[in-house]
């Protein structure tokens, strides 16, 4: 039997969600797999719970977050006192802080992830238990080479460390959802929440330049978050009111409606690490893949092991070239076109999910 504790688990959306459901979904098939995760929202948690239930086994936990741990590990006794336990998997280091000696104890093996943000402590007590946790794993599957470096100057313990590169869903098969038009040309999409690092004022401002060559560009702006009102202010003094849309948070249905009629991916983060805040690979960069769309990023973080510079997008060293790289592209069709190709290729070969949780269970199967 495998145990996955986990504070991000659907119907919460993003990228820790979908590996996390996705890698139980998968040792499901041969395993039994028991999911105790946090609860999100009743009735939609209740939807996944029962799609899924033939599947996995999931317990949900709410209320206040000390109660909840104390809920999740009091569970994770019983089933250590009456259940054989191959290994229990944790979203991050959080999820096994207070339960990591009880199964050092009981000899069973922990797997932990690892995935760049969470990693981060503005304190130093913070980072001392960043640290005791995952010295205590036994072994840790990181998102990207940056991501082990990020591990590694923590605990420097190497040989606890799998990379392992995170899957994206390819949406294809899903029905597009229709009644969400897009009219413009070019379309250049960004899909995150609405936080500073993700960098949406630079492409807004590259869009005002871009407007003058492009007078049909369309931006879109795919999620929610803190900075939201900050780029509707500055759409607004600019009146960019026909170039720009803001979307929200977006299904399944909506964002293939948005992949079917995207030119460009752009995200180009920041380094916010002083702010404990950095992209640690970028699965949207991969989704936008799977249709053949490149992607525009930037030199931080685990990002440009997601996009690969001159080959399946472009990679800016500083925020200054977004606009050249974004003009370039557009007026170059071939090598647009190319670089979709291969992303396409790419993402198909190698990050579906299908073959990524191949690579987990093998350094999983690794640790034996």
């Amino acid at each position: 039997m495998y145990i996955i504790l986990t504070q991000c688990f659907p119907s919460r959306s993003g990228g820790i969600e979908s590996l996390v459901s996705n890698l139980a979904l998968s040792i499901g098939k041969n395993e039994k797999v028991i999911v105790l995760a946090d609860q999100h929202n009743i009735l939609q948690d209740a939807i996944y719970d029962n799609e899924h239930k033939k599947k996995i086994t999931i317990k949900r936990y709410a209320g206040i977050k000390f109660f909840r741990r104390q809920k999740k590990n009091n569970e994770l006794k019983t089933f250590i006192k009456f259940q054989k336990i191959k290994f229990v998997i944790a979203d991050t280091w959080k999820s096994i802080e207070f339960c990591a000696d009880e199964l050092i104890y009981n000899n069973i093996p922990i797997v932990c992830l690892a995935h760049g943000n969470e990693l981060f402590g503005n304190t130093e007590k913070k980072k001392k238990r960043i640290r005791s946790s995952l010295l205590k794993s036994s072994i840790i599957i990181v998102n990207s080479n940056f991501t082990s470096g990020l591990v590694n100057q923590l605990i420097g313990k190497q040989d606890k460390i799998k990379i392992v590169y995170p899957g994206a869903n390819d949406l294809h098969l899903v029905k597009p959802d229709t009644s969400f038009t897009i009219n413009g040309n070019p379309v250049l999409l960004t899909l995150s929440r609405l936080e500073k690092r993700k960098g949406h004022i630079f492409i807004l401002k590259a869009v005002k330049k871009l407007q003058k060559k492009f007078p049909d560009i369309k931006y879109i702006i795919a999620g929610e978050g803190d900075e939201k009102y900050k780029l509707q202010h500055y759409v607004a003094s600019n009146e960019l009111y026909r170039n720009v849309v803001f979307v929200g948070n977006v299904n399944d249905e909506q964002k293939k409606q948005l992949f079917d009629h995207t030119d460009i991916m752009v995200m180009p983060t920041l380094d916010e690490s002083k702010n404990r805040s950095i992209e640690g690979f970028g699965i949207a960069y991969m989704e936008a893949a799977f249709f053949g769309i490149p992607s525009i990023a930037s030199n931080i973080g685990g990002t440009p092991e997601a996009v690969l510079h001159d080959k399946t997008g472009i990679i800016i060293q500083n925020h200054q070239e977004l606009f050249n790289a974004l003009n370039d592209l557009l007026i170059n069709n071939q090598k647009l076109k190319n670089l979709g190709q291969n992303a396409k290729e790419r993402a198909e070969k190698l990050f579906t999910w299908k073959n990524v949780v191949k690579n987990y269970l093998l350094a999983i199967k690794d640790y034996n």
